[in-house]
């Protein structure tokens, strides 16, 4: 006996050989009595046989190909028969007989299998290890959509406060930015004339102007529908808004049509403060891209195709302002705001029908403040979007547990603001807010305002109609005081006006006001669309207006606005 046939018969691991048809030609000793098989038994078999189904089909399509390309293989886990068709899990190594390469020798060693414990133990690392990737990307993923429009990939509102706080720390003490805010001009005539898709190609082409014009050292974002900003070291403002004139006035191509558009611009500049108690990074940012906003404006009242300079002045009321929106930001991470509710009642019924939510400022050394008190700070700086939601939210909550109690159902309204209906994800947040929270999309009513109503951007009328399309009910708020307020019943899909409590004051006092009211009644009747008065605070103004057909009453003549722990009580005397 050779030395090689002395290992091949004694060794403590498993040896077969098969010829180049992958019959078993020979067998060691350990390999026969590990699997129960007998050396006649396994002899003139095919070696494939003694694999399970799966491994057959790996061993063919992967691992044959490269023992005859390679003339080894490493080694590979597999199953393999033994006596009685038992299961024995083991390693397989293969590689030809260099004596003779028709042959080719596996060496198979036992594996252990893993204890059940073990798998499940290794599955649940395997999926928090795939989780935490799948989170980290996602989080990636959420953190450059939060901060980034879509469209066109510029950074968005919350993006360029973010950039341009980073920007304001980093500035040297005396060093100023400018920023120039950018409105397209009558850009809304462009969507209903030539179709959304040509509109986003506008605007795609001026993000891309931009983009190239105002390169590295600048930022450039989309801050809203129709409106860019572009940020930049201080330089004179003046020459960078003329050639953005320029820039946007180029000819461009929107669904196969060359067209000409114009924009209005704000300029404004500020530096870093840094004195004590002055406001921080982010606060000079907001104050900073509000000055430019509202120098944009200026420009559109001038007669558009121009720009308007808005400096930010350093003076005491521009202080409490920056102040100001810093408390509005702790207030909000805080939880120092909250809502409160105005009970509704159906003049029809005598009964309730729901609630106006109100915001509420809770402030640490100002005791309750009142929306007039902040709403507008918040509305210029774009925090009004955090605070809308977290109202949305947390009114939808409440209505939620009212409708399920004793009370249900019951009618929610919210006050939505001119900036929150502009806002591209506006509809699909307060959806989404109605799926999570479980609400009838119809228990839920939305004020919007003739302010937010009247914007040329598109997304308005996007946001209003797909709104309405799932249910929601949409209402005008303060109907009467503006001067298309009757148009919007036939642009907008309305389901509800509220007269204004300046009219209602005036109702059998005013023959003008008392004319309006009327008016609005019948008018809105006529469009199916329900009535609601604002500010009832006396039996006469609730009697006259049961006579005119008024559907729905509010004001203090029914209840004062209530805190949220206080309307069961309030509800149990008033079924």
């Amino acid at each position: 006996m050779t030395d090689f046939e002395a290992v091949f018969r004694g060794a403590s691991t498993g040896f077969v050989v098969t010829a180049a048809d992958g019959t078993i030609v020979d067998v060691n000793d350990w390999f026969a009595t590990w699997t129960g098989l007998g050396r006649d038994d396994l002899l003139g078999t095919s070696f494939l046989r003694l694999l399970t189904v799966g491994d057959r089909i790996v061993f063919s399509t992967r691992t044959a190909p490269l023992l005859d390309l390679a003339g080894r293989v490493p080694e590979i886990a597999v199953t393999v028969l033994g006596a009685d068709r038992v299961r024995l899990p083991a390693t397989l190594g293969a590689s030809r007989v260099m004596t003779d390469p028709d042959r080719t020798l596996f060496v198979v060693v036992p594996r252990r299998e893993r204890s059940f414990e073990e798998m499940q133990l290794i599955s649940a690392v395997h999926r928090a290890e795939e989780a935490d990737a799948r989170r980290r990307s996602a989080e990636e993923d959420l953190e450059r959509v939060a901060r980034h429009d879509t469209l066109t990939g510029l950074l968005n509102r919350t993006g360029m406060v973010a950039a341009l706080a980073e920007r304001f720390t980093d500035l040297p003490p005396g060093q100023e930015l400018g920023a120039c805010w950018i409105g397209l001009d009558h850009f809304r005539v462009v969507v209903e004339s030539l179709g959304r898709p040509a509109g986003d190609d506008v605007l795609k082409t001026i993000a891309r102007r931009l983009g190239d014009r105002f390169g590295e050292g600048s930022l450039v974002g989309r801050v809203g529908g129709d409106e860019f900003v572009v940020v930049l070291r201080e330089e004179p403002l003046e020459d960078h808004a003329d050639s953005i004139l320029a820039l946007v006035a180029e000819p461009m191509m929107a669904d196969d049509l060359e067209i000409v558009v114009s924009a209005s611009i704000g300029l404004a500049t500020g530096q870093r403060v840094t004195s004590p108690g002055r406001a921080g990074p982010a606060a000079a940012a907001e104050a900073l891209l509000q000055h430019a906003g509202t120098g944009m404006y200026a420009a559109k009242a001038a007669g558009r195709n121009r720009w308007k300079r808005s400096a930010v002045v350093d003076d005491e009321s521009g202080l409490d302002e920056i102040r100001l929106l810093g408390e509005i930001r702790t207030a909000i991470a805080g939880d120092q705001l909250r809502l409160e509710y105005q009970p509704q009642l159906d003049l029809r019924t005598g009964k309730v029908h729901g609630f106006e939510a109100l915001v509420r400022w809770d402030h640490p050394d100002r005791g309750a403040i009142a929306p007039s008190g902040f709403i507008e700070v918040a509305e210029k700086s774009g925090l009004i979007s955090q605070i809308g939601t977290w109202a949305c939210a947390t009114a939808i909550a409440q209505a939620v547990e009212l409708n399920t109690g004793s009370a249900g159902p019951v009618q929610m309204s919210v006050n939505i603001s001119a900036r929150q209906l502009g806002e591209a994800r506006f509809a699909e947040t307060v959806l989404s807010l109605l799926r999570a929270a479980g609400l009838d999309p119809g228990s839920l009513t939305l004020e919007l305002t003739e302010t937010g109503l009247i914007t040329d951007a598109p997304q308005v009328g996007e946001n209003v109609r797909e709104l309405h399309e799932h249910g929601v009910q949409l209402s005008i708020d303060d109907f009467g005081t503006g001067h298309a307020s009757f148009a919007y019943l036939n642009e907008f899909p309305i389901d509800e006006i509220k007269i204004d409590k300046s009219y209602v004051d005036g109702l059998d006092t005013s023959p003008e006001s008392t004319a309006i009211v009327v008016s609005c009644i019948e008018l809105a009747h006529a469009l199916s669309v329900a009535v609601v008065a604002e500010g009832v605070e006396t039996p006469a103004q609730l009697s006259r207006l049961t006579e005119l057909g008024c559907d729905i009453a509010q004001g203090y003549l029914y209840s004062r606005p209530l805190r949220a722990e206080h309307l069961d009580t309030w509800l149990a005397d008033h079924r």
